[in-house]
Formats: C-alpha cells, structure tokens, sequence
C-alpha cells in the first residue's frame, strides 16, 4: 500500500527544520498559499485512507498501513514541536500572520486532525500504544494540572487519608510533576482524564473514601500500592474479629462482593498486569485458606490437653484419588448437578471434608490443581464409574 505522508515529509523539511536559520517571527512567502496546501492534504489523507480500506483484501496489512502512519504522524509532530519553543505550542490561538511559528502551528494541527480521525473512523486499527506527540502531553499538561488541583481539593475536604489520595493521584501527579521524563501512550492518558472525571463525579456520595475505594476496582486501578492498600485495610477489619470463623465469615463475604463486582471492560491503569479485582481476589482466597488451616490446627489441639471429643473431623471416605473425586466435582459443577457459582469455596469444601484411597487430608492446592488440569486417566476411570452406576440404577427399574 502507498505510503500517504511524502508532502508533509517535504514540507517539514523545507520550512520547520530546527537547524533552519530562521526566527519564529520570520516572514513566511506565500503563507497562505501553504496553509491551503497542507489543508488540502489533510483532507486529500482521510479520504485515501478510506479508499484503502474498501480496496485491501487482507484486514492485518490494512491495521498495519494505518498503524504505520498513526506512528509516523507523531514523529513529524514532534519534529515540527522541536523546532518552536513549547511555550508558544498553543493550537487554538493561530493568527494569520504570515510567520513561521505560525506556519509550523498549522502543520501541528493538522497532525491533530489526522490522528483524531484515525482514532474516530479507524478506532479498531489505532494504536492506544502509541506514545503520544509531544505537543499532545504539553497541551495536555494545563488541563490536568487544574483538574488534579480540583480533585485533590475534594480529598482534602472529605478529610480522606493522605496515603490514599497520593497512591490513587500518583499517576497523574507523576505526570503533571515531571511530564518530560514520561512517555505517555494515548491509552494512559485516556485513563488519566476518565480517571478524574469519574474521582470528581463521586464528590456528593456520602462516604466519599469508600465510595472511590470500590469505584477503583471498577476502573481496574491495579496498581501494586493499592493492592498492598486494600490488603492492609482489609487485614485490619479483619484482626479486630473476635474468632477465627468470624474472621473467614468476613474474608468470604468481602471475596463474594468483590467477585460480584463489574469492572470496565478492556480499561486498566496496567495494561500487561492483571486486574483489580482478580490480584486482590487471589490475596483474599490465600487468607481464607491460611486462616481455615489455622483453626484446623487449633481443634486438632484440645484446651488442656485433654483429647477432645465430638470434634467435627468426619469425613467422607472414598476410593478415587485425588485426581478423580476432583474431576468428578468438576462434572456435577459443569453439568448443572452442583449450583454453587464461587468455584473456589467448593474446592475448599470437598477437598476438606473428602478423603481420597490413598490421602486422609487433602490439601486445598492439590485439589484445585486436579479440578483445573484433570488428566486423561481420571476421565477415563470417572467414566467407568458413571457406567458403573448406570447399570445398578437399571436393576432398580
């Protein structure tokens, strides 16, 4: 496929080269005339990238034409932004007169053009990976400057824990401090603004601290401070409950909400990490295990030392392995038989209160192992089962 960018490689070369010996106040000749050229081009752009698309029969080469060509715009963005001083990179105050700053400021608002339609008419082929122009984080950088000032007002004056605020603020806050050293993609900006935008719209809810806690499971925040945050918070209630079986009460209830919690999909401030929802869902599934093994240990000890009676050891003894109880479960869970959704707390029951042929006390990791990676010979014995069974349910006919 062509490559569409050739003018404004010419151009650039011949009017907004940083070594050019031009000031930006110099004269440009026939300015109008090339503000009339680069317009024209930008439009003469949109509508070959268009044509391009009904014409390329494979999608992947099409994704890649424009993907080059978003990348390649944003370094003539940048090559033009170099050239001017940054204080003067303001877009929407572009007088006609006929000087070089105001020259280069045409062309870097056409490559604002062409990057927003891309991302508006080919938004499944742009590249939200893409570092953003220069021009867009210094543009940017005013607007966020006043909306962190706003939000971090309403902080203050919900009285919110300073810890709090600066792990959910970092991100920004790291921006706006030092935007120099950041190289923004479009898709944390994106976050950033919504990240705002939403931290400021929860300003009339009455818990205004617990209302962004819950709020940032949703925008998959799932940033290691506020995993290490939620956990403290959550160990803290936790601590202050009198007995153990209160505490896995709590654990548990806080592990269903949380399960229960819709998230924004394809949305996250960490795009490789996992989400939210899901790294504080494992943390809170290792404490409701280490704590059930620690109160098992301490019925195994009577008070006194007396051997204790009536302890609630029973169990269910049966002759499959490990392996084959846990496909077994899996099957009744699969085909409706068993109707408990949290998958996990049936792994905890049945590998408790089940004993395999050859294991007493199943562990809960061996069990969950078995029920997500069952090998062929458990199916295969489970089916032999099943038969079996078939055929003494016939004898009752």
């Amino acid at each position: 496929m062509k490559f569409e960018l050739e003018f404004f490689d010419e151009f650039i070369k011949k009017e907004c080269r940083k070594s050019k010996k031009l000031s930006p106040s110099a004269t440009i000749p026939d300015f109008p005339k090339k503000r009339l050229l680069i317009e024209q081009e930008v439009d003469r752009v949109k509508k070959s990238f268009v044509a391009h698309l009904f014409q390329v029969e494979n999608e992947s080469r099409f994704e890649l034409f424009i993907q080059h060509h978003q990348a390649h715009i944003i370094r003539l963005a940048d090559k033009v932004a170099t050239a001017i001083d940054k204080e003067s990179l303001n877009l929407n105050n572009i007088s006609s007169a006929p000087t070089r700053l105001n020259l280069c400021k045409v062309l870097l608002q056409a490559f604002e053009d062409l990057l927003n339609y891309i991302e508006a008419h080919f938004t499944k082929y742009f590249d939200q990976d893409q570092k953003i122009p220069d021009t867009y984080a210094h543009i940017s950088l005013k607007e966020f400057r006043e909306k962190l000032e706003s939000v971090r007002k309403v902080f203050d004056e919900k009285e919110v824990d300073k810890k709090f605020m600066d792990i959910v603020l970092f991100p920004v806050t790291q921006f706006v401090n030092d935007p120099e050293k950041q190289s923004i993609t479009f898709r944390r900006l994106i976050y950033m603004k919504y990240l705002l935008k939403e931290l400021y719209s929860l300003s009339d809810k009455p818990n205004f601290s617990e209302a962004v806690f819950e709020h940032l499971f949703y925008l998959n925040f799932n940033s290691y401070h506020f995993l290490q945050f939620a956990s403290a918070k959550i160990r803290k209630e936790v601590e202050l409950l009198p007995t153990m079986a209160a505490q896995i009460e709590h654990l548990s209830l806080t592990l269903k909400k949380l399960n229960q919690a819709q998230v924004k999909p394809s949305f996250g401030l960490k795009v490789s990490r996992d989400s939210m929802k899901n790294l504080l869902s494992n943390w809170l599934e290792e404490e409701i295990h280490f704590i059930e093994k620690k109160r098992q240990l301490t019925l195994m000890i009577p008070p006194g030392g007396i051997k204790a009676e009536n302890v609630n050891d029973f169990k269910v003894k049966t002759t499959l392995s490990v392996s084959q109880l846990a496909y077994s479960i899996r099957l009744l869970k699969d085909s409706g038989v068993i109707t408990n959704e949290n998958r996990s707390e049936l792994i905890r029951f049945f590998s408790k209160n089940f004993s395999s042929h050859q294991v007493e006390n199943i562990s809960t990791e061996s069990f969950k192992g078995d029920y997500f990676k069952f090998g062929r010979a458990a199916v295969t014995h489970v089916q032999g089962i099943l038969t079996k069974l078939l055929l003494h349910s016939k004898k009752d006919e």
